[in-house]
C-alpha cells in the first residue's frame, strides 16, 4: 500500500513508497529526488512529494523537483536498500554528496542491519573503481534533470 496524506514539511529526508522506495531531500533550495530504478517520478510519488512540499507548489499545481543522478540497483528487490544508501550520503555529508558512487551490495543489507541495532549512521560501504577506468562520479554530481510535476 502506497503512503499517502503526508503533512507538509519544510525541508528534510525521507523515503516515500510507490511499490518502490525512492529517497527524498529538500533544503532551503531544492526539492531532489534520488531512484535507484531510473529517472522516473511516477505520479503517486509526485503527489506525495507535492504533500510534503507543500509550500513550494506554484500557482499552477507544479513543483520543480531535481532528478538525482545515483547509482541503479542491480535486482528488482532492493530498492529500500537503496533508498536508505542515499538518504545516508545526504545525512552524513550534504545534499550537495555524490550519489552517483558504486555501493559494495554484497554487504548493504547487513551493514544497514548494524547502523540500526547500534544507532550509528555510517555511510553506506562502495567499491572503489577499477583502476583502468576513469571514475566520472568524482566530486558533486547533483542533477541530472529538473521535471515539473
Amino acid at each position: 500500500m502506497a503512503q499517502t496524506e503526508f503533512c507538509a514539511v519544510g525541508h528534510g529526508l525521507q523515503v516515500v513508497y510507490n511499490n518502490h522506495w525512492v529517497a527524498v531531500a529538500g533544503d532551503a533550495n531544492e526539492v531532489l529526488v534520488a531512484n535507484s530504478t531510473g529517472n522516473v517520478v511516477s505520479p503517486l510519488v509526485a503527489k506525495q512529494l507535492k504533500e510534503l512540499f507543500r509550500a513550494r507548489v506554484d500557482s499552477t499545481g507544479g513543483l520543480r523537483v531535481g532528478i538525482v543522478r545515483c547509482m541503479q540497483q542491480p535486482n528488482a528487490r532492493d530498492c529500500g536498500l537503496f533508498a536508505a544508501a542515499f538518504l545516508f550520503e545526504w545525512a552524513a555529508n550534504s545534499l550537495q554528496a555524490n550519489l552517483d558512487v558504486r555501493f559494495d551490495v554484497c554487504v548493504m543489507r547487513q551493514h544497514l542491519v548494524r547502523c540500526l541495532e547500534t544507532q550509528d549512521l555510517v555511510p553506506f560501504p562502495k567499491v572503489r573503481p577499477h583502476r583502468n577506468i576513469k571514475n566520472k562520479a568524482q566530486g558533486t554530481i547533483r542533477v541530472t534533470q529538473v521535471v515539473r510535476l
